[in-house]
């Protein structure tokens, strides 16, 4: 099963349930290339020891990117020796454009073509990947948002905020106090960055995420006042959401981490380097595996 930005919170309670209760889980991680041309003592040698041969493919890798992480969660069944079941997916991953943070990274010819030869989906990748962010990252957009030090970076962000506000401040000169208007089209991850720079903009509206799209509420100075500071939808809480939003799969990720059950198989790549081995099948396919596996079934 393939996931992306649409589909990962809908389907994080279940990843995080499933991860607590497994005895073991198998990671397969894609990257927009994997070898820069080091040169000199940094260049990766087959004499190089194995923690050597991971601090110099740590250090090439840095300007690369995860384009997708396969997982596999294998619980054991009770009263059968040596074996599990294995639910697995695929997560199409894409580095979070939020704020100032707007991230570079390249691609490597020989990767590119081996994604393609075994399918690999660039609009999944593209188009709905899932957000996420390092701890550094993590740190500096939480102290912009928690202290409101923060702005829209990217051209195209920057245009479609621009006709937003130029639309909302047409119909406030009409509107009256309770009045309301729907953006449409506007939901997940990109609704918190208009509702955020709407309520920083305006401080005679309201807003709310509903079905349908940011809904945007006239209101007195003095109501305002009270819902950002008594709702359930109060400013504190409403931009740890933002930063929970936009940490994306940095959740689940943290949380696999803590969990302590990375285990996995390795398995030879066309660029003979070695990477966890996942089972592929849809969450709702339950599959048998025997372990250890037999060696010439690796």
């Amino acid at each position: 099963m393939d996931l992306g930005a649409d589909e990962f919170e809908e389907s994080l309670p279940l990843l995080q349930e499933l991860v607590q209760e497994a005895d073991f889980v198998g990671l397969d991680i894609e990257f927009t290339g994997l070898r820069s041309n080091l040169s000199g003592p940094q260049q990766i040698s087959l004499f190089d020891l194995p923690s050597e041969w991971y601090l110099k493919t740590r250090q090439s890798v840095q300007q690369f990117t995860i384009c997708q992480i396969g997982l596999s969660v294998f619980s054991a069944i009770e009263g059968e020796a040596n074996k599990y079941i294995a639910h697995s997916c695929n997560f199409f991953l894409f580095p979070t454009t939020f704020g100032i943070l707007d991230s570079e990274f390249s691609f490597q010819a020989s990767s590119v073509q081996f994604l393609n030869q075994y399918g690999f989906n660039y609009n999944k990748f593209l188009k709905n990947g899932i957000p996420y962010m390092n701890e550094e990252q993590e740190k500096k957009i939480r102290h912009d948002i928690l202290t409101g030090n923060w702005r829209v970076r990217s051209s195209p962000d920057k245009d479609q905020i621009k006709a937003v506000i130029d639309k909302v401040t047409r119909w406030l000169d009409l509107a009256k106090e309770g009045d309301w208007m729907t953006l449409p089209g506007i939901a997940g991850f990109q609704a918190f960055e208009v509702q955020l720079v709407l309520r920083q903009a305006l401080p005679d509206i309201w807003t709310v995420l509903k079905d349908e799209g940011v809904v945007v509420k006239k209101v007195s100075k003095q109501h305002r006042w009270y819902l950002q500071n008594t709702s359930c939808d109060r400013e504190s809480c409403w931009k740890e959401k933002i930063l929970l939003s936009a940490r994306g799969f940095s959740v689940f990720f943290q949380m696999l981490v803590k969990a302590q059950k990375t285990g996995s198989h390795l398995s030879p790549r066309q660029d003979g380097v070695r990477l966890p081995r996942v089972v592929s099948n849809p969450w709702d396919q339950v599959i048998y595996l025997r372990w250890p596996p037999r060696i010439g079934g690796i």
